[in-house]
């Protein structure tokens, strides 16, 4: 990196986070309006898109008839094809000079980066007043969550998490269920996965995919490392995909599909923050990453006005709501169930139904309250343009989040921790060490 590079970097930072100074404020405070730069309600917005393969293809796919103007990838020879779709978009391998040559040519970002790349591009981008759409979870840590979603309030920017499934039908209908009251008031929530992490061993030879390992490690103060993967149905090479198995790169099968399932009991009950996590889980597959494969999370919320306190159980590697997997529902082999007073509802991605068999019989479906979504892209970015605030905007992602890194937090710390979200701690030094963590020289993240 030239001077030059590393000096404006520094200034921009600085400049955000005099405005973000005291940024530990209660979870359930709301993102501000957006600041909407004077352009027409026609117009392309002009976009910047870090990570353009794998899940950042896909996004990349659904704003594609925006002005795409800048493209930012590790890995160059994988990109080719999104090169070769926009070829008038400028094409970068490190997204700190692509805000210093680009800032003022982009009016939002999009962010498709492994989970320990999220935080700082996020941060860079909120600070130069850029829209950002940034994939689950928000960030790797709870400080990042935390500080990423301040200075989205504190700059004002349209943000949305990229949680997909919480533009469909099907959701909504169960929000609409569970909010008429037909269950009665829900004090227990169950929400399960049989997903699993997969093993791998690291390796001395050479890379197995074509990517600058200095810009992909970024933050991260490791040093880099090859992996050889346990056979599985995920065909990538390695740090593609499976970088999330790894506490250096993600939280494993937790933090890449609780923000997916959490996000439904957070939204139908009005969920902020978690009063006290206790984790439980093992290691059964052989390689030297050491997620846990079998988990178990239990969250405590408190009361919060009229509605009672929760108590919601997160499990995966399970096929049902049972750490040893000998309570399961046909036909969800992933789900969320609510346990209501007078009756239950369980729910995956694309279907529900009330239990038991004769309440179902009992009753009609309430009134539609809750509008078709134009498609979680298209959202944000009909936001951006009429200064509205989407569903999943960072004050309503960032405590999502939160509660489910929290969950690995408690699992790490080897003990149940309390937590207090106005101060942002577990009171227990231990456990708040995994809450944040080192960034190398030339990637931190600005100081508070």
């Amino acid at each position: 990196m030239d001077k030059g590079h590393n000096w404006r970097r520094r200034e921009i930072l600085q400049v955000g986070f005099g405005l973000a100074a005291g940024w530990a404020v209660h979870p359930s405070v709301q993102a501000a309006p957006a600041v909407i730069r004077q352009r027409g309600s026609i117009e392309r917005l002009r976009l910047a898109i870090i990570g353009v393969n794998n899940r950042g293809a896909a996004n990349l796919a659904a704003v594609a008839s925006e002005n795409i103007v800048a493209l930012c990838d590790v890995d160059e020879e994988w990109s080719a094809a999104a090169r070769q779709r926009f070829p008038q978009a400028a094409f970068f391998t490190d997204y700190r000079r692509l805000f210093d040559k680009m800032q003022a040519q982009i009016d939002a970002v999009v962010i498709s980066t492994p989970d320990h790349q999220h935080a700082l591009p996020t941060a860079i981008a909120l600070v130069l007043g850029k829209h950002v759409y940034c994939e689950k979870p928000l960030t790797l840590t709870v400080h990042e969550a935390r500080l990423v979603r301040q200075l989205a309030t504190t700059r004002r920017c349209i943000t949305q998490m990229g949680i997909q499934i919480h533009a469909g039908d099907n959701y909504r209908r169960v929000v609409e269920w569970v909010q008429a009251g037909v269950l009665g008031p829900i004090r227990r929530v169950h929400v399960w996965n049989a997903s699993k992490p997969v093993g791998g061993k690291r390796g001395t030879g050479g890379p197995l995919a074509k990517v600058d390992r200095d810009l992909w490690l970024g933050p991260n103060d490791n040093s880099f490392f090859e992996a050889i993967m346990n056979p599985s149905g995920w065909k990538f090479p390695w740090p593609h995909f499976h970088w999330r198995w790894w506490w250096e790169y993600g939280g494993g099968t937790l933090a890449d599909l609780g923000c997916h399932y959490l996000d439904l009991p957070f939204w139908a009950l009005h969920l902020t923050a978690p009063s006290r996590v206790e984790a439980q889980g093992r290691k059964t597959y052989i390689g030297d990453n050491d997620v846990p494969d079998i988990m178990q999370v239990d969250y405590y919320f408190p009361a919060r006005g009229e509605l009672p306190p929760v108590h919601l159980t997160w499990y995966h590697g399970v096929p049902g709501p049972d750490l040893h997997g000998k309570e399961t529902y046909k036909g969800y082999p992933a789900g969320v169930l609510f346990v209501g007073e007078k009756g239950k509802l369980i729910a995956d991605y694309s279907k529900h139904q009330l239990l038991p068999e004769e309440l179902a019989r009992s009753l009609t479906p309430p009134a539609r309250s809750l509008p078709s979504s134009p498609g979680h892209h298209q959202e944000w970015l009909n936001s951006i343009r009429n200064g509205t605030t989407p569903s999943c905007h960072f004050g309503y992602a960032g405590p999502l989040t939160e509660a489910v890194l929290l969950g690995n937090v408690a699992y790490r710390a080897g003990k149940p921790i309390e937590w207090d979200p106005i101060k942002g701690t577990t009171g227990d030094a231990r456990a708040d060490t995994f809450l944040q963590r080192p960034y190398r020289k030339g990637w931190e993240l600005p100081k508070v």
